[in-house]
C-alpha cells in the first residue's frame, strides 16, 4: 500500500510538471518619459517590461502651445524619430525613450 501511494504521488507530480513551461525569452526594460510641453500617451510614461524583440507603439501628444520635436533614445531601432507616432523594437535590455517638445 505504501509503495502504491508513493507511485501515485510521483505520477501526479510528473503529470503536473508536464503542463508547466518555463519561458526562456528574456524580459527587457524600457523607460519612457517626456519633456515639458506634452506627454507620451501610448504606452504611457514610466518603466515597462516586455519580452525581447517586442515592437512597442509610441504616441506623443503636445500640450497647447507646444509641438512635438523628436524622440531621444538609445534604442537601436526606432521607426521615425521625428514622428510623434512611431515604433521602437526592443532587441537589448534597458532602453530609454524621451519625447521632446518645443514651443
Amino acid at each position: 500500500m505504501k509503495r502504491a501511494c508513493i507511485f501515485l504521488i510521483i505520477v501526479v507530480l510528473a503529470v503536473g510538471l508536464a503542463g508547466c513551461s518555463i519561458s526562456t525569452i528574456p524580459q527587457y526594460t524600457i523607460k519612457i518619459s517626456s519633456t515639458i510641453g506634452g506627454t507620451v500617451t501610448t504606452p504611457g510614461e514610466g518603466l515597462f517590461r516586455y519580452p525581447a524583440g517586442t515592437t512597442i507603439n509610441l504616441v506623443a501628444e503636445a500640450d497647447r502651445g507646444y509641438e512635438f520635436g523628436a524622440w531621444t533614445t538609445n534604442a537601436d531601432i526606432i521607426a521615425d524619430v521625428y514622428n510623434a507616432t512611431t515604433t521602437v523594437n526592443l532587441n537589448r535590455n534597458y532602453y530609454f525613450v524621451i519625447a521632446n517638445f518645443v514651443d
